[in-house]
């Protein structure tokens, strides 16, 4: 969802990601962030070369994104830009890489796909850049690559389903014999160019003809599909009552995601300061409707959560402050293990960063957070590096 734009209008997003009705609830004030014994312990099944949705969701673990790489121009869209950044995520033990890619906008001038008929160039160089990532991600043993269908915007606002099938029937074509680790996430976030969501019936639309024209080029490749604007969980259950357009629940190669920046108030970028008293249950919320969709239209279809995070860096300088620290501690290693769902964090190398590209190392412990503990600045929870410390003239709320 983030990528180096404006904020959002906040009622927009807001509708569109609470995924469920928080009742109160509380978080230790000044607590260590995870004790051991709640911790749960990462496993990880050894699936079969051409995975099942089911067989890659356990095998996932935890992720990360190339966030502003292929999707915008924030980073060159190149190999040796992404090299250093899978192999620090990979040293970490995270086993899944989502690659947002944008196909039929202009991205520095250029597009990998005509925007009103879809046909893929498959000579543009920053397609063969992108193979390149994807192959050399693929590379890494256990590693799962996630590609998608990101800004498309003009396509989203007409609500073209031949040229994202047109699309889709040709990325297929180029990665067909590709390792069942691969998989393709058929459309990302499908709002309108206004902030509106997508009529639930052009998504479904939309979605089933690049569903049967990916199925025909290739039967087992894992397919992802999520709601119809922001990628809320609470937008599955208008989105997709039935699957009688991808496979019926028949599909065993078939997974459901939904992306976490619920409260947005906290999780956003240029919110304010990042001393929002959020509660557990602003986590597990949406978690809980999504799961509640998986076990009853999604037909116990598994899910990832494509995009979490927090944009600290559109405000603090510096990571210091201990509740995004608790943030991350908790979102993999107590909520998103317990709900066996694999996750991807959102990581821009901006405003959501975690790895910085200048460097090329992590910036912060954020890193270490994922893992259930890390250290902290003082013991309390709104520390003052939570504070937005900036001249009034330079903030932007």
């Amino acid at each position: 969802m983030p990528f180096f734009y404006s904020p959002r209008l906040a009622a927009a997003v807001l509708a569109g990601l609470l995924s469920a009705t928080v009742e109160p609830s509380t978080v230790a004030a000044a607590a260590p962030p995870v004790a051991a014994d709640k911790v749960l312990p990462l496993t990880r099944a050894m699936p079969a070369e051409r995975p099942t949705a089911r067989e890659a969701s356990d095998a996932m673990g935890h992720g990360f994104n190339l966030g502003q790489m292929f999707d915008n121009d924030q980073h060159p869209p190149t190999l040796a830009a992404a090299r250093g950044k899978i192999d620090a995520y990979y040293a970490r033990g995270f086993r899944v890489v989502r690659i947002p890619v944008t196909w039929t906008e202009p991205v520095s001038g250029s597009t990998l796909a005509d925007p009103q008929s879809g046909l893929l160039d498959s000579e543009a160089p920053r397609f063969t850049e992108l193979a390149a990532v994807i192959d050399y991600a693929l590379s890494k043993a256990g590693l799962y690559v996630v590609l998608n269908a990101h800004h498309e915007r003009g396509l989203k606002d007409r609500g073209d389903a031949g040229a994202l099938a047109t699309l889709w029937s040709d990325i297929a074509t180029q990665f067909r014999d590709r390792d069942g680790r691969l998989m393709y996430e058929i459309l990302n976030e499908p709002h309108l160019s206004n902030h509106e969501p997508m009529a639930p019936e052009t998504l479904r639309a939309m979605t089933g003809e690049a569903y049967a024209r990916i199925r025909a080029r290739d039967p087992q490749r894992i397919l992802i599909i999520g709601g119809n604007q922001w990628f809320g969980a609470a937008e599955m259950a208008a989105a997709w009552p039935t699957l009688d357009v991808v496979g019926g629940g028949a599909d065993e190669y078939l997974m459901a995601t939904f992306h976490h920046y619920n409260p947005w108030a906290f999780n956003g970028d240029n919110q304010g300061d990042y001393a929002d008293p959020w509660t557990e249950e602003d986590m597990d919320g949406p978690m809980r409707t999504m799961a509640a969709w998986a076990d009853g239209p999604g037909g116990g279809m598994p899910v990832f959560i494509g995009e979490w995070g927090v944009g600290w860096n559109s405000i603090l300088p510096t990571m210091t402050c201990n509740n995004v620290r608790l943030w991350y501690a908790l979102f993999v290693a107590r909520h998103a293990r317990a709900h066996a769902m694999p996750t991807a964090v959102w990581d821009d190398g901006g405003w959501f960063e975690l790895y910085d590209h200048g460097s090329e190392r992590f910036s912060s412990n954020l890193i270490d957070c994922i893992d259930g503990a890390c250290s902290w600045d003082g013991s309390e929870r709104f520390n003052p590096g939570c504070l937005d410390t900036r001249p009034a003239d330079a903030r932007s709320t």
